[in-house]
């Protein structure tokens, strides 16, 4: 086995973190192994308030090991991915030379550069069937289920995002929580959390199914809003255990990277998976198999500025 330069191993580590996580905790940490890297979860970022239980913080480290071995195929690397969930342990990683990259899996890559969490308006655009069918595929390819959401659903939907955006803010600690992870003034230099770009809502919205209040509840709209079309989908698993949640993580990041590639953009309604009972109530309502990982609103608009993310050198331990 040929080994890969240590120069390729910090690209691969600085792609790999573009990967999204809840509120852009960033919770991973990776050390340089013989053969590859391990990637260990960061207990020090995890959410209390709302995944007391970890699971979105191994849905987050999901996703950097998908970015991780997309990049790397993108250098002609392969990337063979082992779970190891003792202690603090996520995966193991074994990097080895491969077959030269082809352009799709280049084309894959590139959208680790441009993906970002989109929280603005969407336009009147329909979603077209074929990119559905896309985002399905990518989903199917890393063991997940997507379900689409249909128009008579979506009252019930609703309403289950604003009990449950109410009973977060009951739980204890979840609006401190909230606050540490949002920019306040003097961050600008921070490499984590979310700027105020990136929890902006946009103003004027007839939000019928409300994103996630990070500052305070939305504001009604004064005019006629502008009409959106996004398509909301429902990404499941058919476990619920850590293994599934990791697996969970990379499905995710299957989805947003085709949905980047196909010109679109996603924001997750995560209010409703944060807590127990309201996972349960949407498992109920839609009459899902499997187990709800992460609801999002998929659709066409503005692009927004993607969140920072922290530097290699406070990700990777020095060899």
């Amino acid at each position: 086995m040929t080994a890969v330069p240590s120069a390729q191993v910090k690209h691969l580590v600085m792609m790999a973190t573009r990967a999204p996580s809840v509120h852009n905790t960033q919770p991973w940490h990776l050390t340089p192994t013989v053969s590859g890297m391990l990637l260990s979860r960061d207990r020090t970022r995890q959410l209390h308030a709302i995944d007391p239980g970890g699971r979105e913080l191994l849905l987050s480290c999901g996703a950097l090991l998908h970015h991780l071995q997309v990049a790397a195929r993108a250098l002609g690397i392969d990337a063979l991915i082992s779970l190891d969930l003792r202690g603090d342990a996520v995966a193991t990683v074994e990097l080895s030379q491969g077959h030269d990259a082809t352009p799709a899996e280049i084309d894959a890559a590139v959208a680790i550069l441009h993906r970002h969490t989109s929280r603005g308006r969407f336009d009147d655009s329909d979603v077209s069937a074929a990119d559905l069918q896309r985002l399905d595929r990518a989903v199917e390819g890393q063991g997940g289920m997507l379900r689409v959401v249909r128009a008579d659903e979506l009252t019930g939907v609703e309403v289950l995002l604003s009990r449950a955006e109410r009973a977060l803010h009951q739980v204890d600690g979840y609006d401190d929580e909230l606050s540490r992870w949002v920019w306040h003034d003097g961050d600008d230099e921070r490499g984590d959390g979310m700027p105020p770009d990136a929890v902006d809502h946009g103003a004027g919205r007839a939000e019928s199914l409300a994103g996630r209040e990070f500052d305070g509840p939305l504001p009604r709209p004064e005019e006629p809003p502008l009409p959106e079309r996004p398509t909301v989908v429902l990404l499941c698993s058919l476990g619920d255990a850590p293994a599934d949640w990791v697996q969970s993580g990379r499905a995710l990041s299957a989805l947003l990277l085709a949905a980047t590639q196909a010109g679109l953009l996603a924001q997750p309604l995560g209010q409703v998976i944060d807590l127990p009972a309201s996972r349960l109530a949407l498992t109920q309502l839609l009459g899902t198999v499997g187990s709800p990982q992460m609801l999002l609103r998929i659709g066409h608009g503005t692009s927004r500025p993607v969140t920072p993310r922290r530097p290699v050198a406070d990700v990777l331990t020095p060899s």
